[in-house]
């Protein structure tokens, strides 16, 4: 294989290659829809932050589990995003049993993690506003519709 051979890349080096899409409504966040499987109700997928972003307050609501490819990815109180309750550094492998509520974000590099989610009925994950009232539902179909995108737009470029 020639020098841009995927093997031979470091980890920061791999997430340059990602066709990241903007979370729309967040600065620096992104995401890369990896898979919807829905006979197992699972989402994978990649998500970026920038240096020390931050997203809302949201709950997942069935078995998540999280890689950090790079960065540091550091979870935060759902109700005080300055009260930090975990920092993981690249490696880590994390997972909970569903219905977790925060806020997540990178570190002072940023962070590139992996999450692998597990639907409920449909539902992955719900966002809430800054007092806490839920706003809205992420289903797998709302992931399902940015996988279709990705591929629309990597066809465009192919």
């Amino acid at each position: 294989m020639n020098d841009s051979s995927l093997a031979d890349r470091t980890p920061a080096q791999l997430s340059e290659t990602v066709a990241w899409r903007p979370f729309p409504g967040f600065d620096g966040l992104y995401y890369n829809v990896l898979d919807v499987d829905d006979s197992h109700e699972l989402v994978d997928m990649l998500m970026k932050f920038d240096p020390l972003s931050k997203c809302v307050p949201h709950r997942h609501v069935g078995p998540t589990r999280t890689l950090v490819v790079e960065g540091e990815h550091i979870m935060y109180e759902a109700d005080c995003a300055d009260v930090e309750v975990d920092r993981r550094p690249a490696g880590t492998f994390s997972t909970n049993s569903g219905d977790e509520m925060h806020i997540e974000g990178g570190g002072p590099n940023g962070a590139v993690i992996l999450l692998s989610m597990t639907a409920v009925e449909g539902v992955v994950y719900e966002i809430f506003n800054s007092s806490l009232e839920m706003e809205r539902t992420i289903t797998k179909d709302d992931f399902r519709r940015g996988l279709d995108k990705q591929r629309a737009a990597a066809a465009l470029l192919n």
